[in-house]
C-alpha cells in the first residue's frame, strides 16, 4: 500500500495560482497513491470557492473519502483535513485539538483537529491519522499532546501523517518519534525539505508509522502545491 501526505492548500495551483481540483486529482492518480491525507481542505460553506473538495477529489479518484473540519472561515467556510483511499473506510472521527487557554498576543492562533479512520486492507485494520499542527509552539504541544493519547489508546497498525509545522530537531516532536518510526529513516535523502515547494528549504511534513513495515519512501519534487508530498509504501509485519 502508498500513503502520501500532500498540504494542497485548498486545491491552488501554485505556479497559476488558481484552484484546480483536476491537477490534484490527477497528481494523486500519477504519483501513485492509495491512500492519501489532505491539509488545508475547503468544505461546502457561504464564502466564495468553499466547495466540497474532498467528495470533489474523491470522485475525481473513484476513492472513499472523509472530511475533518477543523474550522469555519468567517463562521461561513468548512475548512481542515481530509483523506482520501482506494481502501474502504471503517469508521472515521474528527477529534478536536484544544486550543491554548491563554494566547499570546500576536500568535497566529487556529483551531486544529486529528482526523482518524479505520481503513479495511485485506481484511486486516489500519487506523490513519491526519494532522495539520498550529505554529505557535503551545498550539503544537496540544496537537502532540492529543496524538499521542490517541496512540496511546490504539493498538492497531497505524499511520500518522501531516503536516506539521515544525522542523525535525524541534523537543516538541519528541513523544512522537518516541512511540512511532519516521519513515524518513528508510530515505535517501534524511530531512529533505518540503516547504516551500518551488525552493524547498525546510522539512515540515512527515509520515509517521507503526506496526508496518516501511518499504521506501519519496519526498516527490513537483511543484503542485505549496507544499511537496511524501509518499511511503508499506506492508504489514507478519502475524
Amino acid at each position: 500500500m502508498k500513503i502520501m501526505t500532500f498540504n494542497i492548500q485548498h486545491a491552488l495551483d501554485y505556479k497559476k495560482q488558481v484552484i484546480d481540483l483536476d491537477l490534484f486529482a490527477n497528481a494523486i492518480t500519477r504519483f501513485g497513491a492509495d491512500v492519501c491525507g489532505l491539509n488545508e481542505v475547503r468544505g461546502e460553506g457561504d464564502l466564495d470557492g468553499y466547495t466540497d473538495q474532498t467528495n470533489a477529489l474523491g470522485d475525481r479518484l473513484g476513492f472513499e473519502r472523509y472530511f475533518a473540519r477543523a474550522i469555519m472561515v468567517r463562521g461561513k467556510g468548512p475548512y481542515g483535513n481530509a483523506l482520501v483511499s482506494r481502501f474502504p473506510i471503517v469508521s472515521a472521527e474528527t477529534i478536536s485539538i484544544p486550543d491554548p487557554e491563554v494566547k499570546r498576543e500576536g500568535g497566529r492562533y487556529e483551531s486544529r483537529c486529528v482526523l482518524k479512520v479505520t481503513l479495511d486492507i485485506d481484511d486486516r485494520e489500519l487506523c490513519v491519522l491526519v494532522c495539520h499542527m498550529g505554529l505557535v509552539d503551545d498550539e503544537a504541544k496540544n496537537a502532540v499532546s492529543t496524538i499521542c493519547s490517541i496512540l496511546d489508546a490504539t493498538d492497531t497498525p497505524l499511520v500518522l501523517m501531516g503536516d506539521f509545522n515544525v522542523t525535525p530537531e524541534n523537543e516538541i516532536l519528541a513523544p512522537i518519534f518516541e512511540r512511532l518510526s519516521d519513515s524518513d529513516a528508510i530515505a535517501k535523502i534524511a530531512g529533505e525539505p518540503t516547504f516551500p515547494s518551488d525552493a524547498p528549504r525546510i522539512k515540515i511534513d512527515y509520515l509517521f508509522y507503526r506496526g508496518l513495515e516501511c518499504r521506501s519512501v519519496k519526498t516527490i519534487g513537483e511543484v503542485v502545491s505549496d507544499h511537496l508530498p511524501i509518499i511511503a509504501e508499506f506492508d504489514f509485519l507478519e502475524k
